[in-house]
């Protein structure tokens, strides 16, 4: 009989000492499955599975797929995952003291989806990094004021797959997989996860920190992965505009999306070809990339000025 509240799963690639802090942070329960999926890394699966030893209750398994990356690799996780919940880490993040305090309380609830603000560290200044604050604000404005507007802006604005608590039956019944691709894997199967969860809800408590300055590919970006986040931009516009009311739909801000990869053509200085490139796909997809609601220069100011804090966050980070 499956006696586990919930199933953490973790990607893992290329990272073992910090892999091991995030165990660190996981407490030996009976309850919690943790699954370690290693995404072939160059350090053997026999010294992994070595230094694994201090923390028994450890799954650990290869991405047999023959594709690489963290969606492969969370999809395996998946395939063994038999909790009630599940919980998602990447190696190079950890959870806050007291994580298993703070879901505690809704295990055996009858949410489908609980959200919880996370925190951010930059791991080469040891300092708060802004990697966190828009997810953060997502969860805190639905708490203060719970309105369809800003349960829909939590709901597909908060698209990461950790610091949020998944009633793995949604998964499952739903067919919910990772897309197996390089970048924004996890983009599609958290907006699927969103949709189909009818009851949602959001903690004050703080479960989950990320990390920046570390091998995470959030750092690094080139020609051939921006135009995979186009496609599954795309992907995700066409299957909001189709499940969505229209006002939802408004509320989701995937126009503003849609505006801010233009943006990303001229801070990455890639040219006009690029941008016509970008038009054309959105104008053959009927993505529109105008949002009325950045017309208020509140409104404006304020994700001006937390995008820009990202991307100088990024850029201190690339090689």
């Amino acid at each position: 009989m499956n006696h586990y509240n919930v199933s953490i799963i973790v990607p893992h690639y290329n990272t073992p000492d910090s892999l091991l802090t995030l165990l660190g942070t996981i407490p030996e329960r009976k309850d919690i499955q943790v699954v370690v999926v290693d995404d072939n890394s160059s350090v053997p699966m026999e010294e992994l599975m070595e230094k694994l030893k201090q923390f028994p209750r450890v799954e650990l398994y290869a991405n047999d797929t023959g594709t690489k990356g963290a969606g492969a690799s969370r999809n395996v996780g998946l395939r063994h995952a038999v909790g009630k919940w599940l919980l998602f880490a990447d190696a190079d993040d950890y959870f806050t003291d007291g994580f298993y305090e703070s879901i505690a309380p809704y295990l055996d609830s009858d949410y489908d989806m609980v959200y919880f603000p996370p925190t951010s560290m930059d791991v080469v200044t040891g300092q708060v990094s802004s990697r966190h604050v828009m997810y953060m604000e997502l969860v805190e404005h639905y708490r203060q004021k719970p309105t369809v507007k800003n349960l829909t802006e939590l709901k597909y604005g908060f698209c990461t797959p950790w610091s949020k608590l998944i009633r793995r039956e949604i998964v499952e019944k739903n067919q919910i997989v990772f897309d197996e691709i390089m970048v924004s894997n996890d983009i599609m199967c958290m907006t699927k996860c969103a949709f189909y969860s009818a009851k949602t809800a959001a903690s004050d408590r703080t479960i989950y920190c990320v990390t920046r300055g570390g091998k995470t590919l959030t750092s690094h970006k080139d020609e051939k992965r921006f135009d995979t986040r186009i496609r599954v931009l795309i992907n995700r516009y066409v299957f909001l505009r189709e499940h969505l009311s229209k006002k939802e739909f408004g509320y989701a801000h995937i126009d503003r999306l849609a505006l801010g990869k233009l943006v990303d053509v001229f801070i990455e200085h890639w040219g006009f070809g690029k941008l016509w490139e970008i038009l054309r796909l959105y104008r053959e997809n009927h993505v529109r990339f105008f949002d009325v609601g950045l017309l208020n220069p509140v409104t404006l100011f304020h994700k001006a000025k937390i995008e820009l804090s990202w991307w100088m966050d990024i850029k201190k980070h690339r090689k």
